[in-house]
Formats: C-alpha cells, structure tokens, sequence
C-alpha cells in the first residue's frame, strides 16, 4: 500500500518567538532531527520541540512530550545503546548530561551522571558493544572519545577528527550560494573576530556500513541555502578519515525550501536507509527550519549518496520512490493563506 508523504515533514512544529521589542519575530521550528528505530517504532527528535515525535510507518506522526528532558537545549542526539534509548544535548557553557529510558514512548527519561560540556553531540555503538561520542559547532575541528557504556564516562583521550577545509571544499565556503558576504552589523564583526571567518563545521553523526565508519558533518552553516552534509571515510571509529570526494551527498540549495543539513542516518524496517535534514523555510527569520526525509544508501564502490532530486515532491515512504505527481501550473486558494509568500503548493497526479 503506497504511504505519500511530501517534504518537509508535516509535523506540528513548535512555534517561537524571537528578538526583543518591536523587532520579536514569531516563527516556527523544529532542526537537527535525530531519527532510529527503536522497538519496531520510529522515535524523531528535534531542537526546540519540548518532545519527540514517533512513528510506525514514517508517514503518520504523534507527539509526546518530555517535561523531564531540556526544552532548551540543541542538537538533540538519540541512540539505542544496550537496550536503552540515550538522549544528549547541546548546552551554552555548562557541563551536559546524559539521559535514558528503556521505553521512551512510556516511561520518562531519566539523568545520568554529568559528563563534560560539548556542542553537537552524537552517540555510536558499534558490533562489539563499545561506544563512541563525537562533538562540536564551531570553527573548530569536531573531536571523538571512546566511553564508557554503561557510565557514560570518557575513556583514554579526545582524538581530533576533521577541519573545515573550505579552500579545497568549495561548498563549506560560507555565505548564500557559498559566496562570502562582508557584515556591517556590530554584532556580527564581533562574532566573526571571536570565532574567526571560517564554516560552521557541525552536525556529527556516525554510520557503519560493510566494516566502514562515514562521519557525516554538516557546513557551513544553518542560516545560507547551501547548508549540506558531507562525510568522511574510515576503517576505525576514530579514525584516521578520508575525504569522500563524491561530496556534499546531502545538498538541496534550491526550491521550496532550501538546505540539506545537520540530519541523521538509519535504516527502516524494510532495510532500506535514509537521511533527515534540517530544511530552510525562512520567511520570519533566519532560523525558521523543518525537517527533510530523503532515501539514502551507499553504491557499489561504498560511496554514500542521497537522493535529493526534485527535493520537495510527493514520494512514496514505502519504496523512496517519486509519486509521479507534478506541480500545477495555475492558481489555488484555501481557507487560510498569506499572499506573497509563495508557501502554498498543488500537485496533480499524472
């Protein structure tokens, strides 16, 4: 039976509001999803959202909501280890934590002991039960350690990973199109002199596929249309890695929504991979973000790819394949809408 579902998600995405004074912005969002299949169910989790999302079908989504976990905290990153579900988060300099639950869907989260601070976090078991944390959302490198299953605590020492290179990666050049742009705000020069000029080089996630380790990152940064995701290559969680030269493999930089980046990597009940992204509808500001679901998978050389092409057309989830429904060319009204916004779409089924 075909389940079609269009992109972004249609979730009950979190509204906010932004700013301060006359300048408060009200918006909607919901970033850096973190997508796996637990217990025959699909457990989405998102920045800002005050909860997770989840699934039988990756077609039709409910919402429960975590009181016990942090609402404000980013980049959530959920992973089964050992049985259990293990959340983290970002925090603004202050130690993070770990929490856990064998049953998200009816029991609450619960803390762990507290580790260090980090950016970005995201867990990996790997087939012989030890598990790695990798890190970071800056202009610095991102960094690996192995842990502590069972406490959660760093072992042996922090291993530099992989560097924004954007003279030799064009698409990590920071800017809209990747074409730098010189600010005139206060507030941006300070930025800029702080963390230096360089691309956003964020977003770790790490899969294993046939004995290789693809360390997904995401540049250069969430606010530009070219926000996407590469990865590199290993025979070792930590490494050493090679540059996939086949890269970005998750790049929309144009259409209805724009941006590729900072997702998650995993596979349905049928076998088949997949690749969430946060996407850029940005029409009250800059960080106006849904979630993107793309198939995904590696060839036959174990070059990682995603299949992005016509980005924001109805697919069938079932089978990763189009639906075979085109855009209208005409007009079309409902019962509520904002003219000029250009964010209502009609397709018909050829």
């Amino acid at each position: 039976m075909e389940k079609i579902i269009c992109n972004p998600l249609n979730l009950e995405y979190r509204y906010q509001l932004r700013g301060k004074g006359d300048k408060k912005t009200v918006s909607r969002e919901a970033a850096d999803p973190t997508m796996l299949l637990f217990q025959d169910t699909y457990l989405l989790f998102c920045s800002m959202s005050g909860g997770f999302w989840y699934s039988d079908d990756l077609c039709d989504w409910k919402f429960r909501e975590t009181p016990e976990l942090p609402i404000y905290d980013y980049a959530p990153d959920v992973r089964a280890i050992d049985g259990r579900v293990v959340f983290s988060a970002s925090r603004y300099f202050k130690k993070c934590c770990f929490y856990e639950s064998a049953d998200p869907l009816h029991e609450p989260f619960k803390p762990m002991p507290v580790a260090f601070a980090w950016w970005d976090p995201n867990l990996f078991q790997d087939d012989d039960g030890r598990v790695y944390f990798y890190w970071g959302s800056s202009t610095n490198p991102l960094r690996g350690i192995e842990i502590n299953p069972i406490t959660m605590r760093p072992m042996g020492e922090k291993a530099i990973l992989i560097h924004g290179k954007p003279n030799e990666h064009g698409w990590e050049r920071p800017g809209e199109n990747n074409v730098p742009k010189e600010s005139v705000k206060f507030m941006d020069k300070m930025i800029k002199r702080i963390i230096g000029d360089g691309p956003f080089i964020e977003g770790a996630y790490m899969t294993k596929h046939q004995e290789r380790y693809y360390l997904q990152y995401s540049a250069p940064g969430t606010e530009y249309n070219v926000y996407s995701d590469g990865v590199y290559v290993g025979e070792k969680p930590l490494g050493p890695f090679v540059y996939q030269r086949h890269n970005p493999f998750s790049s929309v930089p144009g259409g209805f929504f724009t941006g590729a980046g900072h997702g998650s990597t995993f596979l349905d009940k049928n076998g088949r991979w997949w690749h969430t992204s946060t996407m850029g509808i940005c029409v009250n500001e800059n960080f106006e973000r849904r979630v993107g679901l793309f198939p995904c998978g590696f060839d036959a050389n174990g070059v990682m790819y995603c299949d992005q092409e016509l980005a924001d057309y109805p697919f069938d989830v079932t089978t990763g394949k189009k639906a075979g429904w085109m855009l209208l060319a005409g007009t079309a009204d409902a019962s509520s809408f904002q003219v000029g916004l250009g964010l209502f779409r009609t397709y018909c089924c050829l």
